[in-house]
């Protein structure tokens, strides 16, 4: 996920927040937890090492709070403030020459961390159980059961969840004179540019309060009579400059004839240069 601030002196839209794009002040919480976690896993890794008979428990314990200590610091990681690659070229699609716009590739490290959190869960409760066959069996067959339903769910949700990944080719904003077609990886969506309307911009915060909102632009298609329907890009799913990307659009909307030169080295070019001063756009109310 990026989090990239603009690389041009193009405006920021108004109803958008910079810190947004990321935060100093947002690494604090996250890195934090993990300066207290990480010594915990470490410490658990030692006694593993220098204490044979404490590796049941010591197994579990790593499975338990490794996982938590890797998403603190990914979370953390995924603040810091970033510079923008100004990313774009020009493909040929079905359509003719196109300009293409990055986007990230779906990821499928959540279900793959899932799945091996299952594994290991399951390991290690089978290790316990398996410990305590010389004892008190029942109480590792009790133990062994309490820890199979979450192992269970994880795996249940890793593979539930995992998508092969698509190539680079697949994905992107695909830009040609007529249309513009949106594809994350779970198939394009399609509309003419004639459709769009408007563009809006809004900074968005869902419930969780403590890591940064996101800003978002949106294709508004329709009207009054027939309603309004938005189509948004956020900026954490854009892979190049999202305020360049903004006035991209604002400009070709309000310029359909300089459209032809999408998918064209004039298009690249005033895209890499970030040609779309003088536009002032007054972002849409919807």
């Amino acid at each position: 996920m990026g989090r990239y601030r603009g690389t041009s002196d193009l405006a920021l839209p108004a109803d958008w927040e910079r810190k947004a794009f990321g935060a100093y002040r947002y690494t604090v919480l996250p890195f934090a937890c993990a300066l207290v976690l990480w010594p915990v896993v470490f410490g658990v890794i030692w006694t593993m090492v220098t204490d044979p008979e404490s590796v049941a428990g010591g197994l579990l314990g790593l499975v338990l709070i490794g996982p938590l200590a890797a998403a603190f610091t990914g979370w953390g990681w995924s603040e810091i403030p970033r510079t923008a690659p100004v990313a774009a070229d020009i493909l040929a699609t079905d359509a003719g020459p196109a300009l293409v716009l990055p986007v990230p590739r779906p990821s499928s490290r959540g279900s793959v961390v899932a799945i091996a959190f299952g594994v290991a869960l399951l390991g290690a409760g089978l290790w316990q159980f398996i410990a305590s066959l010389g004892e008190d069996w029942s109480t590792g067959a009790a133990l062994f059961f309490l820890i199979s339903l979450p192992a269970l769910f994880a795996l249940l949700l890793g593979f539930g969840t995992y998508h092969p990944r698509k190539t680079r080719g697949e994905l992107g904003i695909v830009l040609t004179p007529q249309h513009i077609a949106i594809d994350y990886g779970k198939g394009p969506t399609r509309l003419a540019w004639v459709e769009v309307s408007a563009v809006g911009a809004r900074s968005r915060r869902e419930d969780f309060r403590f890591g940064s909102g996101t800003n978002v632009l949106s294709l508004v298609t329709g009207d009054a009579g027939t309603g309004y329907r938005t189509i948004d890009i956020a900026h954490t799913d854009l892979e190049t400059d999202p305020t360049r990307v903004y006035h991209l659009f604002v400009f070709y909307v309000r310029n359909p004839g300089a459209r032809a030169e999408l998918g064209t080295d004039a298009g690249l070019d005033r895209f890499r240069r970030a040609g779309y001063a003088g536009q002032h756009p007054t972002p849409a109310r919807f």
